[in-house]
């Protein structure tokens, strides 16, 4: 018996050592930050990227697809206010429509996608839904705060690329996650 254990973790060890790791993705500056929902939740972002990370992300929360020149990072924080979209000139149709530009021309460049959503579950419902289904499935990488994402909504659509998903407990945990891949 005591031989058959030892044999038995010698093979899983190999079998550990044999394994690929999962590829870690890494995302590089010059990077955008922009927003979809027009959430004040981009604020909170970039205080996170710019203030405590001092990672210098160029911030416009209605950048267009000619934004992207020289960008090699794409980073969207997804979650609506009606509010913020009103004050912005958008609606739902709009600001999909303006994703789905970004989003396409960010493909076409091999731009990278980060997506965040620091709302938690206050910065859910029907709108916020529906920006995080135009957004997520194009995702590169999410990053989103556990409470919002109590349905998984975020792992069901990020899986259709198998999209890393990385929950963190609070808003204040973003960076150790954005830490761990931007460059």
């Amino acid at each position: 018996m005591t031989r058959f254990r030892s044999l038995l973790f010698v093979l899983l060890a190999l079998t550990a050592a044999a394994a690929p790791a999962a590829a870690q993705p890494v995302f590089e500056r010059p990077a955008l930050l922009t927003s979809v929902g027009q959430s004040s939740d981009i604020a909170i972002v970039k205080v996170i990227v710019n203030t405590q990370l001092k990672l210098g992300f160029d911030v416009k929360p209605v950048a267009q697809a000619a934004d992207l020149e020289g960008v090699k990072t794409l980073a969207v924080v997804v979650g609506a206010s009606t509010k913020g979209l009103g004050a912005a000139g958008l609606d739902l149709d709009k600001e999909v429509a303006r994703a789905g530009e970004l989003l396409k021309t960010a493909k076409a460049r091999g731009i990278k996608v980060l997506v965040l959503h620091t709302g938690g579950e206050a910065r859910r419902g029907k709108t916020s839904n529906d920006v995080i289904q135009a957004v997520v499935p194009d995702a590169d990488y999410v990053i989103v705060v556990a409470a919002g994402n109590k349905d998984s909504l975020f792992n069901t659509l990020a899986a259709k690329r198998n999209t890393p998903v990385v929950q963190v407990e609070k808003a204040t945990n973003v960076g150790d996650a954005l830490k761990a891949v931007v460059k």
